[in-house]
């Protein structure tokens, strides 16, 4: 159609009136044709699909009603069209509409928070004004302004003349800014590329139409019109896409990487536009009110953008740290109980070690088993049990003061490494122990027997392999004696330990020493201490 058009507007093959009457003909029927579609097509779909077409259906029909009332007094009137007319509220209305139609295809993806998506509409928003505000300045400098203000002579007209360029430059804008930087859905980008090409040749003609009148043209030559009869028919096609073929991810959408060019677009246009006003500067050019309080307005907006980018940067930094020592925190707590974990237990009992070696520091150890842990599970299944293990964790994390540490060693296995003395602790923890667990409604009486070891304030050279190996040992003969028993590892002679690789046993602990002779024996002539405080001693060899 539009090649036919041209072909008959350029050929001679019709008299000047016919090729007025042919030209506004074909605009008239684009236009209308675009504003039928987009509202017949409105109601097959939903959500944005509808939005933007209904927008579009009113804002074409504006457009067409401008150019009806154009085409009357180019056809069949011998007077002017004046400006500003019904004509140019008709035209204006397409733009007016256009931009929301625009930015309803984008959709944020329901993953994201509400204020990220606030801030993420505010960022484009102030880089889609820095862009136009830039480019108006740049077209109002170099040429516009000049026309405009000898071709203007009130108000109301200057008004009319701005706008056209304006909302020109807007559309376009909007548009790149959402091809570029991907914000529209892939399936619905088919229908942004015909909507924003079909915007894109109506605001190419229209500025030339504009620049063209202002200038003191009698006619545009036709291939300037293309774009009145290309752009509508962009838009009707557009209206016929639809995005069915992908219904399941229709409020869905995906995310390509931003282009720097993209980010440095809005910067560009704006050091742009100061080396412009600095040459008009530099030459004596007067800067008109306008393009001063436009070149302000940009230069707000610009500052506004900075911050905006400080605080993401802020927050992203903040949600970086968080995440950081949430891993850490993961990496070495037991995700059951909260507890320090097994890595985190051998780093900081090698800790206490040192300090013992380099400063004497006293430390103990002490390994806690729960007594018939088993049955809890068999009886009231592994939910309650993981359930009872947390309650326990809870317990012994109350029974030592904030430096010490409490780990999960591994299924009902336990560990604490205390500074100082341990008896009061061990006392603690028993009691604790002993007291009878509420879970859903059972009372479930539960006990523990202890191991624990405090190495001698000559022993420089102790491993943690070696001391863990004394706390199983005293809790294993605890066990032996009858449970619920808490065992100090007190050995006569100190035996020649050496650091090695540690036995796995069971429940991923390392394991205790076989039953035989070489196993440290409690000694029957020391009387039980406190809260059935035992002690077992290594034979003497």
């Amino acid at each position: 159609m539009v090649l036919v058009v041209l072909f008959l507007d350029s050929s001679g093959v019709l008299s000047e009136d016919g090729e007025v009457i042919v030209d506004d003909a074909a605009q008239l029927g684009a236009g209308l044709a675009a504003a039928t579609l987009c509202w017949w097509t409105s109601r097959r779909v939903t959500g944005v699909e509808r939005t933007w077409r209904r927008l579009m259906a009113v804002g074409m029909l504006g457009w067409s009603v401008g150019q009806a009332f154009w085409s009357w007094y180019q056809i069949f009137s011998d007077t002017p069209l004046p400006s500003p007319s019904i004509a140019d509220i008709g035209y204006l209305t397409m733009p007016v509409l256009a931009l929301p139609a625009l930015l309803a295809l984008d959709i944020e993806p329901p993953r994201h928070s509400g204020q990220v998506l606030r801030r993420d509409r505010l960022v484009f928003s102030l880089d889609g004004a820095i862009v136009v505000g830039s480019l108006f300045i740049l077209t109002w400098a170099t040429a516009l302004g000049a026309v405009v203000h000898a071709e203007t002579p009130n108000v109301a007209a200057l008004a009319v003349a701005i706008a056209y360029p304006l909302t020109d430059l807007i559309l376009v804008v909007i548009v790149v800014l959402l091809i570029a930087t991907g914000r529209v859905p892939r399936q619905l980008r088919p229908q942004l590329w015909l909507l924003g090409a079909g915007l894109v040749g109506i605001s190419v003609s229209d500025s030339i139409f504009a620049y063209l009148v202002s200038s003191g043209a009698d006619e545009m030559p036709p291939l300037t019109n293309a774009g009145f009869i290309a752009g509508p028919l962009l838009i009707a096609i557009a209206a016929l896409a639809t995005a069915d073929a992908w219904p399941a991810a229709r409020h869905l959408r995906q995310r390509v990487p931003v282009d720097r060019a993209h980010l440095l677009l809005p910067y560009a246009l704006v050091a742009l536009t100061a080396a412009v006003v600095a040459a008009q500067i530099a030459v004596g050019s007067e800067i008109d009110a306008l393009e001063a309080t436009v070149a302000g307005a940009v230069l707000v907006l610009v500052l506004v953008r900075q911050v905006v980018t400080l605080l993401e940067n802020a927050a992203l930094l903040e949600r970086v740290s968080a995440a950081q020592a949430e891993l850490a925190h993961q990496a070495h707590h037991d995700p059951l109980t909260g507890l320090a974990n097994r890595a985190l237990f051998d780093k900081q009992l090698d800790h206490a070690i040192e300090r013992h070696r380099a400063y004497g520091w006293p430390f103990a150890l002490i390994v806690v088993d729960l007594d018939d842990f088993k049955e809890v599970n068999d009886t009231f299944g592994h939910a309650t049990g993981d359930y009872l293990l947390s309650a326990v964790g809870q317990r012994l994390r109350g029974c030592v003061r904030s430096g010490d540490t409490v780990a999960r060693l591994g299924g009902d296995e336990f560990a604490i490494v205390i500074d100082g003395d341990s008896d009061v602790v061990a006392e603690r923890v028993l009691a604790a122990l002993r007291q009878p667990f509420r879970i859903d409604g059972h009372i479930v009486a539960l006990g523990g027997s202890l191991g624990v070891v405090t190495p001698q304030r000559s022993e420089v050279d102790v491993s943690a392999d070696a001391l863990v190996h004394r706390a199983d040992s005293a809790m294993y003969a605890g066990k032996r004696r009858g449970k619920g028993l808490a065992v100090h590892y007190r050995p006569e002679a100190t035996p020649d330990v050496r650091r090695g690789p540690r036995r796995a046993g069971p429940h991923g602990r390392p394991g205790a020493p076989p039953l035989g002779p070489e196993v440290p024996q409690v000694v029957p002539d020391v009387p039980a201490a406190r809260s059935r405080l035992g002690s077992v001693r290594t034979p003497t060899h």
